[in-house]
């Protein structure tokens, strides 16, 4: 046999061990682990690319191919891929796109990816096989995005069109439809200065790139009413109220909270009633994402409404606009403004002499 006919048959047990669309090792791993030249390993998928067995993209890498029959100028099921679908932030943002897409005529296929970038990536791949005409994607944070960039990259290779919603992937060329979180951080600081708090503290769950953005408006605006920012008012509440018993003790100044999500609301709420203080009157508190629970607390929560339902139907209609192959703006990022929504945990202080 041919040596390049006996690298083409151990390059498809090789395919046989990995699933449509993904990558297969750099060529110069697979001339080492094949024992051959790089000019046969060439012969040999170069024959299987005409087979229509793999997929070679430059500068990405060599992919096993989709399968047989798959059409992505149908738009007939989407694929939504959300970190929690059960967190009323994505609820509502699926809700958007749905709105869109029962117009359509277009299935939606929900995936919970657990906030685990594992699960999104398989599913990411599993979509790909079921011949889906498009994706929106809410990106699952990570600290490394070159596994993120090979994924999408054979998203790209298949023609398959993608929308990310809330935050982009370094290196991807793709709509992104979010919401100004600077300056909602500034509308909330804003609102508490308004009603007259000035020790005003910053809780968030954790440090990445949406908390600081709104730790930077919040910076901003209390810059603005001349107050200097304090270092030692910034807190991670992540999963407990603890920390924020131990600011509210290390910190009696303080009169107002803050807090980066609603999530974080309930876990302030918690704190103040156990050191028998009282919200809105002692300690006045601003969420963000204008969830369920800001109606069920109380007092009623005042929270920064992201406008989750409009980015998902945005998001919606421009992978519409993709799949039909319509030219979209070279700059594709769209910016929805949040907005106060008012209600009664940050009236003013009532004990102030």
């Amino acid at each position: 046999m041919l040596r390049y006919k006996e690298i083409k048959q151990l390059l498809l047990h090789e395919i046989a061990q990995r699933e449509q669309m993904e990558r297969l090792p750099s060529r110069t791993v697979l001339c080492k682990r094949l024992d051959t030249t790089r000019t046969t390993l060439d012969k040999a998928i170069n024959e299987l690319e005409a087979e229509g067995i793999l997929v070679c993209r430059d500068g990405s890498g060599t992919y096993v191919a989709a399968p047989p029959g798959f059409d992505p100028q149908k738009p007939q099921n989407w694929g939504v891929l959300v970190p929690d679908s059960t967190e009323d932030i994505f609820a509502n943002l699926v809700r958007g796109v749905e709105d869109v897409a029962q117009q359509e005529g277009v299935n939606l296929i929900l995936c919970n990816c657990d906030r685990n970038i594992r699960k999104q990536e398989m599913y990411v791949r599993r979509l790909m096989l079921t011949g889906v005409s498009g994706l929106i994607i809410v990106p699952v944070s990570r600290e490394d995005t070159a596994e993120s960039q090979l994924l999408y990259d054979g998203l790209s290779e298949c023609r398959i069109p993608f929308v990310f919603c809330h935050n982009g992937v370094s290196g991807i060329e793709a709509p992104v439809v979010t919401s100004n979180n600077f300056y909602g951080g500034y509308l909330a600081t804003k609102h508490l200065l308004a009603q007259g708090y000035r020790r005003i503290a910053y809780l968030a769950e954790t440090e990445y790139r949406t908390s600081l953005e709104r730790y930077q408006g919040y910076t901003a605006a209390l810059q603005e009413a001349g107050i200097t920012p304090d270092s030692t008012l910034i807190r991670f509440c992540r999963g407990s109220h603890q920390p924020v018993i131990e600011l509210l003790t290390q910190r009696p100044d303080v009169d107002a909270l803050f807090c980066f999500n609603d999530t974080v609301v309930g876990r302030a709420y918690r704190a103040i009633q156990e050191m028998d203080k009282r919200v809105s009157d002692d300690i006045g508190v601003i969420g963000y994402d204008d969830t369920g629970i800001c109606e069920i607390l109380n007092p009623t929560v005042t929270s920064l409404s992201y406008r989750h339902a409009e980015i998902g139907q945005q998001a919606a209609q421009l992978l519409l606009r993709r799949i039909r192959g319509e030219q979209l703006s070279e700059f594709s990022y769209y910016v929805y403004q949040p907005t106060v929504v008012e209600r009664n945990s940050c009236r003013g202080r009532r004990n102030v002499l």
